[in-house]
């Protein structure tokens, strides 16, 4: 009831946020928001945005239309039932390396989603395509707009700029037991984020992003702010040192600034109890967000930066111990120094006016 009250009171707020212009201008994540936009999207660049804030609810939509249609046409259940078999149990395409190709990555409809911001692709150092990398990207923010047109099309130029690197975004396994959706996501590059296929990529040279705040850090995503999910976060590090790979810090400036959140609210304490507790149960949760009009977000330039490769010492013995807690410590904190100096060196110019990276968890 509480977490209820809280977003009645949330949505009150805002009735009378954009009722009153005195009160609008009063807001620290609006004058924000406003101080960073640049220009106003055009319609083609706005209608994609709509299109890709609506494509996260494919997962939902899909199982909705499934529902309703073998209801209505029980002919279509045993067809259905046979593809989730095979993707249950045969389809290890989330999994592997190479499996297929990614045209959708070049579907000229991203490029009209990154002209909405627009986003950009900074390069600061060169990445040899010999070896595989782990890209580390933060923030996740709500709707990881700067995550999926790095790593999942090509619309910022990532193959331009790193020739030779074929990276993969891993999400989550939930999304590869959803009819369609999987097949839709294979066809962007993306892989499941299990250990086996993170194994499965990089040993066979391929590269990979993971998010590692995940969905517990959309919830601290806000204008201005910059709080990461990281001081426990250690299985990316492990998958390094295992595999060889080089770890490669990303972030994603401005992405914190396209949504406003309820975070802010008195009842967040409750709103963040059901949260996480969604977050433990099934993988993902619902932060409660608005944006420009709607859930259209705010059309703030995202700026992408991939920072320099961290190579850590190759772990061959046994993956237990104080020895090798010990290694993983050392990786985590080399880390966590080059993020900083990443964030640091680009902050004036890409970040002027916002809090420092604060890690929060």
């Amino acid at each position: 009831m509480q977490a209820l009250e809280g977003v009645g009171a949330f949505l009150t707020a805002q009735v009378k946020a954009h009722s009153s212009p005195s009160v609008r201008r009063s807001s620290p994540d609006l004058e924000h928001i406003q101080s960073k936009i640049r220009h106003t999207p055009g319609l083609v660049p706005t209608l994609a945005a709509v299109y890709y804030v609506f494509s996260f609810g494919y997962g939902f939509y899909i199982w909705f239309a499934a529902i309703w249609l073998c209801c209505r046409h029980p002919v279509l259940l045993l067809p259905l039932a046979t593809y989730m078999l095979h993707v249950c149990t045969w389809g290890a395409a989330a999994t592997q390396a190479g499996a297929g190709p990614a045209p959708l990555k070049r579907w000229a409809m991203w490029r009209a989603v990154a002209a909405y911001f627009p986003a950009r692709l900074h390069k600061t150092a060169d990445l040899p395509p010999h070896r595989p990398y782990v890209f580390v990207m933060h923030p996740h923010g709500i709707l990881s707009f700067s995550a999926w047109l790095t790593f999942a099309t090509e619309a910022l130029g990532f193959d331009r700029l790193f020739p030779g690197i074929r990276a993969h975004i891993l999400t989550l396994r939930i999304n590869f037991r959803t009819p369609f959706l999987r097949e839709y996501l294979l066809l962007h590059g993306v892989r499941d984020v299990s250990k086996r296929s993170c194994l499965s990529l990089l040993s066979s040279g391929e590269s990979v992003m993971i998010a590692v705040g995940g969905a517990t850090e959309s919830l601290y995503a806000k204008p201005g702010a910059n709080d990461l999910v990281l001081k426990r976060r250690r299985g990316f590090v492990k998958v390094a040192m295992h595999t060889g790979a080089a770890l490669v810090p990303v972030y994603g400036f401005g992405e914190n600034a396209t949504f406003r959140t309820v975070n802010e609210l008195p009842s967040q304490s409750a709103l963040r109890r059901l949260q996480r507790a969604m977050t433990r149960t099934i993988g993902f949760t619902f932060p409660l967000y608005f944006g420009r009009i709607g859930l259209l977000p705010f059309g703030v330039p995202l700026d992408v930066v991939v920072g320099a490769p961290l190579a850590l010492p190759k772990w061959e013995g046994p993956e237990e111990g104080a020895a090798y807690e010990a290694a993983v410590d050392r990786g985590h904190a080399a880390y966590c120094a080059a993020l900083h100096s990443l964030f640091e060196q680009h902050r004036e110019r890409y970040a002027k006016g916002e809090a420092g990276l604060q890690l929060v968890e």
